[in-house]
């Protein structure tokens, strides 16, 4: 599991590797971690008046820098140095992974890739003492805060009971709908994505936003069968079974939506009354 490497703050683990307190990389600084990456506007200029219509703000990549100084005697100086490239090397097709990094007893992540790394090899390289750096590039500017949270809901029970005729005085009516509400709580400063996580069998799953009415529906006929998942990533608009074929055709209604600061209520429903909506996401800042 990310991070789960990390014992204190002022650690980062890096593909199973930890830098920072306790071990041979010791942090100097730490940029672009809680800075707000570059922001592009949509603003456009009026015609023939001063001033602009202000248009969306959206956050650029965010950028981590890290520099740490490396110490020892040289045996463990040149181990750390080869430990170091090993784990900073570029794949073949470099894809994000996670970076985690623990402050004020928060642990938070990013996906990312490394873009830079410097080790300076001075004249006393040998004697065991660098001031090196590592930049990551995260094209999502999200920080997000661990452990994932991961509720679930079943759709409502429909109700029972109901009046009897000829009435009879007191009047009993039924019970009402129970169930399939998931209530979302995001104690960060930023939106959150989530994933949705619809495990069969059910058929014509319905999720919705009730403080909104956003929702994400498909076909009413559709028949997700059972053992089967369908996972709908918000960030990037997929709708996936586990073996990773779409099932975004069978979607009638596309209302993709975040999770704000705050709280969230969320209705899960199916024509058949069955099914499991579980909901994946994380405490999210910027």
């Amino acid at each position: 599991m990310a991070g789960e490497s990390i014992t204190r703050d002022g650690q980062l683990e890096w593909r199973g590797t930890l830098l920072g307190a306790t071990t041979p990389y010791r942090w100097r600084d730490l940029e672009g971690w809680l800075d707000l990456p570059d922001v592009r506007d949509g603003d456009v200029a009026y015609d023939n008046v001063h001033g602009y219509q202000p248009g969306q703000l959206l956050v650029e990549r965010r950028t981590i820098t890290y520099t740490f100084v490396i110490s020892g005697d040289a045996e463990d100086f040149a181990a750390a140095q080869r430990t170091l490239r090993a784990a900073t090397a570029p794949t073949e097709n470099p894809v994000e992974e996670p970076l985690v990094i623990q402050l004020a007893g928060l642990k938070s992540m990013v996906h990312a890739r490394v873009v830079r790394r410097s080790i300076p090899v001075p004249p006393n390289n040998a004697s065991g003492y660098s001031v090196g750096a590592i930049q990551w590039r995260a094209t999502n500017p999200r920080i997000l805060h661990l452990p994932q949270q991961t509720p679930s809901t079943t759709p409502p029970a429909p109700g029972g009971g109901g009046l009897v005729f000829p009435l009879v005085f007191p009047l009993v009516f039924g019970s009402a709908q129970a169930g399939g509400e998931l209530v979302l709580t995001n104690t960060g400063n930023a939106p959150a994505q989530p994933v949705w996580r619809i495990t069969g069998p059910c058929t014509g799953p319905v999720i919705t936003n009730a403080d909104t009415g956003a929702q994400l529906a498909f076909d009413p006929t559709y028949v997700l069968p059972a053992g089967q998942s369908l996972k709908l990533s918000t960030e990037d608009r997929a709708v996936l079974l586990d073996s990773g074929v779409s099932r975004s055709n069978v979607m009638v209604t596309r209302g993709w939506f975040t999770l704000p600061v705050g709280v969230t209520r969320v209705r899960f429903d199916s024509t058949d009354h069955q099914g499991t909506l579980q909901c994946l996401y994380y405490h999210t800042s910027q």
